[in-house]
């Protein structure tokens, strides 16, 4: 049975598209491709793909694994674009797994030349899909790992199956944040970095477009500054405890020191003066258009009485008071919901998506042109990804404000001479802050000490920030 991949005709892969797919052949079809977000990475893969199937004479299986089942549908539709007929393996077994098996003892025989398979990261290393890749008896295989840096967490780097020959890692940022033995292992299956293209780069080159860079310092109030101060007790003490590691609440294994990082993370994403300084630059931008928000997952006081709402409604609420036409883009919306939202985003009908986390990989939002991200998680990747969506690039788009919002530690804390470990302990999660607002200001069009389009810049509280914790250097 015939199988062929083809580039269509409206691909014309760019120059560090070529790049990348020959450092990744001449790797011996091994690596990772670090390319920033919005590069096209999906597209390079499949020309990659393209480029085995030739060599191989039209005989190739590929397996697709990405982290989210959105990912699925997208990578499903761009797969046949360039002439595959992919199977879909998620969710329900009943829909998958009769014509994954009968596809593969085709192959087997030689009475198919290929297949593709596009599958989650969980469905992918799960006991059912590993049986029927461990039938596979050809060497025409290949992998590609999107988001690969998924994969190294420790419940799937163990399933991932040896007798896959051509390995293709995609990501951003590839390598795991605090868990050098999930980078470890990942680099060791997929191969070395063999390709990077930056943020710099593809900014330089016109494939992101530029933007400025806006950091905001907000206090905490009197009852948040007290429940922080307790939470800063309880995380010095612990991380005393565990010997002097702080770790990363997204990874630490040590699940009393991660739930009060949670906690702190929290209190700190929904802190209600973030919410009033949004309302206050809502106001001073003018007509709101394209403008996206990050939100906080936790909740905040409501306003009827004692009743508590989540930060993402509390938001919602606040901007359609000023008469912007907001919508909620959560895991609530299901996906034919969330495809309406990002259409009607992109015709300008909706003004403002406000969201949590559904919009941090695999979902373009190329329209923005104005973001606030008024939440963040310490893990570096987070904050990267985000960025990449809000840079694609768009027609009439000269370029994209991005405002950070940073919460100071309450007084007490930026005394240098208060508790020795519980001052040790503030300094690292303020200077995870603080690497973020350097990490953003480093390609920005602006200096984050300048102001921006009449918009103030917090760079006195930042450098406060600095003296107090004694983080000149960042």
């Amino acid at each position: 049975m015939g199988f062929a991949l083809s580039n269509p005709e409206w691909v014309e892969a760019r120059s560090y598209q070529q790049d990348a797919i020959r450092s990744w052949v001449g790797g011996g079809a091994r690596g990772v491709l670090q390319m920033a977000t919005g590069t096209g990475k999906t597209v390079t893969a499949l020309m990659a793909a393209t480029t085995i199937t030739e060599q191989l004479e039209g005989k190739l299986g590929l397996i697709i694994a990405v982290p989210y089942q959105h990912l699925v549908d997208q990578w499903r539709e761009d797969v046949q674009d360039f002439g595959g007929n992919p199977i879909r393996a998620y969710e329900s077994r009943a829909k998958w797994e009769d014509r994954f098996e009968g596809e593969v003892a085709e192959f087997n025989r030689g009475f198919r030349d290929g297949f593709v398979v596009v599958t989650t990261h969980e469905t992918f290393t799960s006991e059912a899909f590993q049986r029927i890749l461990s039938r596979i008896n050809r060497q025409e295989l290949m992998l590609i790992g999107d988001e690969v840096h998924h994969l190294g967490a420790s419940h799937r780097r163990e399933r991932l199956p040896e007798r896959i020959p051509m390995r293709l890692g995609l990501s951003a940022t590839p390598q795991r944040f605090y868990d050098d033995e999930g980078s470890e292992a990942l680099f060791e299956y997929f191969g070395d970095v063999v390709y990077e293209y930056s943020l710099a780069e593809a900014i330089r080159n016109g494939n992101l477009c530029e933007y400025y860079y806006v950091p905001h310092v907000v206090d905490l109030t009197p009852e948040e500054a007290d429940e922080y101060l307790k939470l800063s007790r309880k995380i010095a003490r612990l991380v005393m405890q565990y010997g002097g590691d702080l770790g990363d609440a997204e990874n630490n294994e040590r699940t009393d020191l991660k739930f009060a990082l949670f906690e702190r993370a929290r209190l700190v994403g929904t802190a209600r003066n973030k919410l009033d300084r949004l309302i206050q630059l809502i106001g001073d931008q003018g007509p709101v258009q394209h403008t996206l928000v990050y939100c906080g997952d936790g909740r905040v006081e409501g306003s009827v009485g004692d009743r508590t709402e989540r930060h993402v409604d509390a938001t919602l609420s606040e901007l359609r008071k000023l008469g912007v036409h907001a919508k909620r883009f959560t895991a609530d919306e299901d996906r034919e919901e969330r495809e309406e939202l990002l259409a009607a985003f992109d015709d300008g009908d909706v003004e403002a998506l406000v969201a949590i986390r559904c919009l941090d990989e695999g979902v373009d939002v190329p329209a923005t042109r104005t973001a606030y991200v008024l939440a963040s998680s310490s893990n570096p990747r987070q904050f990267v990804q985000r960025r990449g969506r809000i840079l694609r690039t768009h027609s009439g788009k000269q370029h994209a404000v991005i405002h950070d919002f940073i919460v100071a530690p309450p007084r007490e804390l930026r005394d240098a001479t208060a508790d020795d470990e519980r001052f040790k302990t503030e300094r690292t999660l303020v200077q995870q802050e603080l690497e973020r607002v350097q990490l953003f200001g480093e390609a920005a069009r602006n200096h984050p000490d300048a102001d921006v389009q009449g918009i103030p810049t917090d760079a006195g509280a930042i450098g406060e920030l600095k003296r107090a914790f004694n983080l000149r250097q960042l």
